[in-house]
């Protein structure tokens, strides 16, 4: 088991960043390679919805599915791969990104994200170091323009 995490404080009110994080339309303006992401049921947010990503990864599309598996409504939610052309079910024994938000000032939270995973064989052993040192510096890459989004509402 192991676990990667990131955290960021956010000077904006925790209800519009968690708005930020689960909306589809909002999160095309702080996450650039995320071409579209739909949820299943339409929108709807809950234990066992289905998130669907078309990301462009180095200038090819690929696809990733993910299932909710735990949410507190406004705090927290964790997702899963669970399809898609990234095929990281094929390649984790498990893997779940934990977003959570606490509210720190009046118009301030925090954010974690935290990815807890365990990979497949030995390649995949061997190769975690690329696949995760890839997702982390992504999603670095994501939560600074989330931040610069949510303090001062311009796209980035």
């Amino acid at each position: 088991m192991s676990l990667q995490s990131i955290i960021c404080e956010i000077h904006s009110k925790r209800s519009r960043v968690w708005t930020l994080l689960t909306d589809p339309k909002e999160v095309a303006f702080w996450a650039p390679n995320v071409r579209d992401l739909e949820i299943e049921p339409k929108g709807i947010l809950k234990i066992d919805s289905v998130r669907h990503f078309r990301l462009d990864v180095g200038g090819k599309i690929e696809t990733l599915d993910t299932r909710i598996t735990h949410l507190t409504d406004g705090e927290m939610f964790v997702e899963s791969p669970i399809g898609g052309s990234m095929k990281l079910q094929d390649k984790a024994k498990y893997m779940k990104f934990i977003f959570r938000l606490e509210q720190v000032e009046e118009d301030s939270c925090s954010l974690t994200l935290s990815i807890d995973y365990e990979m497949k064989g030995l390649l995949g052993k061997m190769l975690e170091k690329i696949t995760i040192g890839a997702f982390i510096t992504q999603y670095r890459h994501w939560i600074d323009r989330l931040k610069t989004y949510a303090e001062t509402g311009r796209p980035v």
